[in-house]
Formats: C-alpha cells, structure tokens, sequence
C-alpha cells in the first residue's frame, strides 16, 4: 500500500458513550483542524457528537451515511475498544488504513492505547507509517438452495444454540472432506486474530496472527473426541444443521444475528477481495501483548 498524506479524516466512536468523549473528542477535532484535515463523523452519531463539543464550534465537522463514510475518507480511527474496531473492520474500504486506539481495558487488535497515540499521529497523517493487512472471512447461509444471508466476519462467527437444555446437532465439511458430526451446544469459527476472543475461552488455540488458518471449536461438545482444529483456510467449511433442530443463531464478531432453521448450510471462507488494513504501532509487539493482557509474568 502506498502511504500519502492524508486530507480526510474519519472517526468512529464506540457505541455506548463514555465521559472521556468530552475531552477526547474536542482536543483531537481542534488538533486536525489546526492541520487543516476534514474531519468525518458517522450520520448517525451526530447528535451525541454535538453534546460532546457542548458550546464549542462543530461547523467544520462533516457527517455522511454509512455506505459513505466507510468509503470516502484517506484514514479511518476507531475510538473505543476491539468490539468498535471489529465493526469497522467489516464495513470499512479494504484500500483504507485504519487506526486502532484503545478506550477500554482489554484490546487486543486495537494498536495504540488514549496515551500514546497522539505521539504518532502527525507523522501518521504525513504517511508514515506501516500497516498489516488482514483478510476477511466471507459468510453465507443456503436456505433451500439459494442465498439466504451473506456478510463477513473479522474475529469469528458462531453458531450456538438459544434453549437451555438443549443440544443442537450439526455437521462440518471442510471442502468435500467430513470432518465430524457435532452434538453440543455449538461451535466457533475463528480467525487467527480472534483465537484470543470466545475461542480461547472454550478451549480453543491461540493462533499467531500472521498464520493462515482457520479454528473450528466445539463449545461444550457431547463428545470427548470433538476437539478443536486448526485448519488450512483455502477450502471452504460447511456447517449443515441437523435434526432433531431446536432455535439456533449464527453470530458474527458479537454484532450481526441471524436465526438459522433445519437443513441451512453455513458456508465460511476467506475473502479473495475484502481485506482490513491496520496500522501498526512500531512499539508494540505480538507476545509481549499477549503476556500483558494474561497476566502472565515478564520474568516466566
């Protein structure tokens, strides 16, 4: 990718509002109008944006629809935490760079933490900097033969049951290959970069980033012997709902939902176009995270 000045600048707040909004959001407008950049909000968070800036002026700022925003800026900055992130890694332009910056506690895909990143954002909007890019997993439910849902994941997707004290029965393909029958409550489908997310905390592996894989994890399987994989992502995986079928839900990242009826077939696979390109802070290294957001002792 090449990397040149930027003029427009996006922001994306995080859902839920926080009161570090009132400082954050202020200071870091009034900074890039001082650069002269174009400053982007989403349409839909224009009313909260204005109790933000209270009495000061936001006659400079500029709110455009969805399909709009994630299309028309030179960078993207994600104010909130992995979930804020994730969501604009679904719907944001592959050629755009994004900046991660963490409000919250955990993070793990978000690169730069509130205190650091002003340090690095003059030269970032001068183009300088790194990204990694990241692909995106295409998804797609067969109702009936035809197309019934199609998006895309960043971390994961999950097909999991709604009853309590109920199993759902599936089985999983990986191209024209069986890989088992699943009799539990359900399973994850997870990127190397969300193996640390719902994953991990069934059971599953973690998955260095940079691998090109796909996790497949039980959750809470009626048989021993189902365990997780980490499997090649070039063939696609299927996930065909079985009887006896009680309410069952495909999610994605946490955010998108969809209710999933008898003989549906889930279809995953890795996006030949729809990528993510973050951008990556130089002071920050992958297993030096890990161990900090585990608690894990520098001197093991």
């Amino acid at each position: 990718m090449k990397m040149v000045p930027c003029k427009s600048v996006g922001i994306t707040l995080k859902p839920n509002s926080t009161p570090e909004f009132y400082s954050i959001l202020p200071n870091l407008c009034s900074w890039l109008k001082r650069r002269k950049k174009q400053i982007v909000f989403r349409k839909d968070d224009h009313e909260r944006v204005l109790k933000f800036f209270k009495s000061k002026s936001t006659e400079d700022l500029d709110f455009l629809d969805e399909k709009k925003f994630h299309n028309n800026v030179d960078i993207m900055l994600s104010l909130g935490g992995d979930g804020t992130l994730i969501g604009v890694c679904r719907r944001i332009n592959s050629k755009i760079p994004v900046l991660g910056i963490n409000l919250g506690r955990l993070g793990f895909i978000t690169e730069f933490n509130k205190n650091e990143y002003f340090d690095r954002l003059g030269d970032i909007l001068d183009g300088k900097y790194q990204v990694t890019t990241k692909p995106l997993f295409h998804v797609s439910v067969m109702r009936n033969n035809k197309h019934h849902f199609k998006d895309y994941f960043f971390n994961d997707a999950v097909v999991a049951k709604n009853d309590i004290a109920r199993m759902i029965y599936l089985r999983a393909e990986l191209g024209d290959e069986h890989i088992y029958n699943i009799a539990g409550d359900g399973i994850i489908i997870s990127s190397p970069m969300g193996s640390t997310a719902y994953s991990m905390a069934a059971g599953g592996p973690i998955v260095h980033p940079d691998v090109r894989a796909l996790v497949l994890t039980p959750i809470c399987p009626h048989s021993l012997i189902h365990r997780p994989f980490v499997i090649p992502d070039t063939s696609a995986i299927s996930l065909k709902m079985m009887p006896p079928h009680h309410s069952v839900t495909l999610t994605l990242d946490g955010q998108v939902a969809v209710a999933l009826e008898e003989q549906d077939v889930v279809i995953i696979n890795n996006s030949k176009v729809k990528k993510v390109s973050l951008i990556k802070n130089p002071d920050r290294f992958y297993f030096e995270t890990i161990r900090e957001k585990f608690v894990i002792s520098k001197k093991e």
